[in-house]
């Protein structure tokens, strides 16, 4: 592995966001906010994996959770989430190959591998895993593969291994989502403008950030996922196998083929409990972060 320097960055803790959410985006609230900045310590760095390198950022001290990204996106969609969780937790978030500051895959690799390459090499004993859509099913298939060190999971809006999805969802209902070889600007403005289900209709706000995030990270739509090996067994049928508290996040404006494997994961996990958001789609915690955050830091307080 090799190490950045440990650098220190001003990230602001929306504390306001979480205690006073009725008075957020007037002045008095950035007022609170101003006031309630925190200087965190990031460590930050690279992983060496099999044929490459991945890109985590660590902050906080406390019980750790390690926050897995979503199929267009890296670890930056966690900018709401990172710095508010690392005031009571460690926090890490990491880049899956092929997306953020990690590198292209060239040759076969394993995301399974890379998340466990990831815990040793950060000394992670015991941690709660936070996945959305695609980085669920790595932290299901995770929880199967290395129980001894899962201790909790949240899973928003995730699919699971083992479970067929529909043309509708393969197709996003014909609404001419871009084919692989698209440039990369019209499949953002596929993303930010078109699709139904990635965000609801009302996340303004939140279709400005991701915008911003792709526009400065296009090796995310590009990257080569030809090359990501899956585990053998699916997950599905094993569902029973988790025994650890999980909470499962959905935005009630997600692609119904998401809410079907939601409703799968919750009969599978045996004490597992679904929250549905208003006003957000498929990306819950950068639509509705301050709703989100209580959510889950409210799960959090509950594992020991």
């Amino acid at each position: 592995m090799k190490r950045n320097t440990q650098i220190t960055r001003m990230l602001v803790i929306m504390i306001s966001s979480i205690i006073f959410p009725s008075i957020i985006g007037s002045t008095h609230a950035s007022r609170l906010i101003a006031k309630t900045m925190a200087v965190l310590d990031v460590d930050s760095g690279y992983v060496e994996v099999n044929d490459g390198r991945i890109f985590y950022e660590s902050a906080g001290q406390g019980p750790t959770i390690i926050m897995i990204h979503d199929g267009l996106l890296h670890r930056e969609t966690w900018n709401d989430q990172f710095g508010v969780f690392a005031r009571n937790h460690r926090a890490i978030r990491w880049d899956r190959r092929g997306y953020g500051r990690s590198d292209v895959p060239k040759a076969p690799y394993s995301d399974l591998e890379d998340l466990h390459r990831l815990v040793k090499t950060l000394k992670v004993d015991r941690a709660t895993l936070i996945g959305c859509s695609a980085g669920g099913l790595l932290t299901i298939d995770y929880a199967l593969e290395h129980p001894e060190i899962v201790s909790g999971l949240v899973l928003v809006g995730p699919i699971v291994s083992g479970f067929e999805f529909t043309e509708h969802f393969a197709t996003r209902g014909n609404r001419g989502m871009p084919g692989l070889d698209a440039p990369v600007q019209q499949k953002i403005e596929y993303w930010i403008s078109k699709d139904s289900w990635i965000m609801a209709r009302e996340s303004v706000a939140a279709k400005k950030k991701m915008k911003e995030l792709l526009a400065a990270n296009p090796q995310n739509l590009t990257g080569s996922r030809q090359f990501a090996r899956w585990p053998e067994k699916p997950a599905l049928g094993r569902l029973s196998q988790i025994k650890v508290p999980t909470l499962i996040v959905a935005g009630e404006s997600d692609i119904p083929d998401v809410h079907a494997h939601i409703g799968a994961i919750q009969a599978g996990i045996s004490g597992s409990k679904r929250v549905v958001l208003t006003n957000s789609g498929h990306l819950p915690h950068i639509e509705v972060p301050e709703v989100f955050n209580r959510t889950v830091l409210a799960f959090l307080d509950t594992i020991k």
